[in-house]
């Protein structure tokens, strides 16, 4: 998480979560609060779209299997509405189709579970390193 902290001081990044297993929900935050980030939690992708700006930093991090609208319909409503936050999806049950179309629709990256809580930081880590990188190249 050294890599956070050289973060420019202009850039205050979010990690923001939506997961509708509140238990899952609140593991997330508090993992990643433990390293220092900043962490806003929705249980709906609704919920995420209808209260956070499409210019928030930072990025995503979304189950595939959401109640209502799914993580891949997810990336194509952020997409219609002008986010550029990278978007992280977690499933356990992604077929190749499936993935091949998130990553289509702009998807950073792809998790299955289960997976090591390493491969799910420096996933973050990345995920906000790029959204960074592609504010400041314009």
């Amino acid at each position: 998480m050294e890599r956070i902290q050289r973060l420019p001081a202009y850039y205050q990044p979010r990690v923001f979560i939506i997961d509708d297993h509140a238990d899952v929900r609140d593991s997330y935050v508090a993992l990643l609060q433990s390293y220092g980030l900043h962490v806003e939690a929705f249980a709906s992708a609704e919920d995420f779209l209808s209260s956070t700006a499409a210019d928030s930093c930072g990025c995503v991090l979304t189950d595939f299997e959401l109640t209502g609208c799914n993580g891949l319909e997810l990336l194509k409503n952020m997409k219609a509405a002008g986010y550029r936050l990278p978007t992280i999806l977690v499933s356990g049950s992604l077929d190749q189709d499936t993935a091949g179309s998130a990553v289509t629709e702009g998807a950073f990256a792809i998790l299955e579970k289960p997976y090591p809580v390493q491969s799910l930081c420096e996933a973050i880590i990345t995920a906000i390193q790029n959204d960074l990188q592609q504010r400041t190249c314009k």
